[in-house]
């Protein structure tokens, strides 16, 4: 082998390798940053939502799966009510939504398509089970844009 072909070949793996490594590393960037942000212990709920289905998820949503994957709605979510705070970080993947919990006073925020809305609940041992959903009128499954926050016993 020549030296040129030395040189191609090694660049041909550093752009395989760079392929597979940024994304990767993309995703343990955002894992750190989630977790360093948050003090220990506290209540980190995702929930990303689609107006095409009428749903909030909590399964991640990309543009590769947008279009093909069947999400599962984030019907009933576990919630600890033992004075750590709750954070929900809410996102759009289509249209302006608009999330809100009326029991718990959280009033309608605007959750624009690409861009996180990270909403601090404050525990204080008096939570209820309650339905969170989204205010904005975003398509024809609109109404269905619901889901429960279940709060759970001391023991659990």
């Amino acid at each position: 082998m020549n030296r040129k072909n030395i040189i191609e070949s090694f660049l041909l793996v550093l752009v395989l390798v760079s392929i597979v490594a940024v994304p990767f590393f993309i995703l343990k960037i955002n894992n750190y940053y989630q977790s360093s942000k948050f003090s220990k212990g506290t209540q980190v709920i995702t929930l990303y939502g689609i107006a095409k289905e009428g749903i909030w998820t909590e399964e991640p949503v990309t543009s590769f799966n947008y279009w093909w994957k069947k999400f599962k709605r984030a019907e009933e979510i576990p919630v600890r009510d033992d004075g750590t705070p709750i954070i929900f970080r809410v996102t759009s993947t289509d249209v302006l939504h608009s999330f809100a919990i009326p029991l718990l006073r959280v009033d309608p925020y605007e959750v624009k398509a690409g861009q996180f809305v990270e909403i601090e609940l404050k525990t204080n041992g008096r939570l209820q089970s309650t339905e969170f959903f989204c205010y904005q009128y975003c398509g024809q499954n609109h109404y269905d844009m619901y889901g429960m926050l279940v709060v759970l016993s001391p023991a659990e």
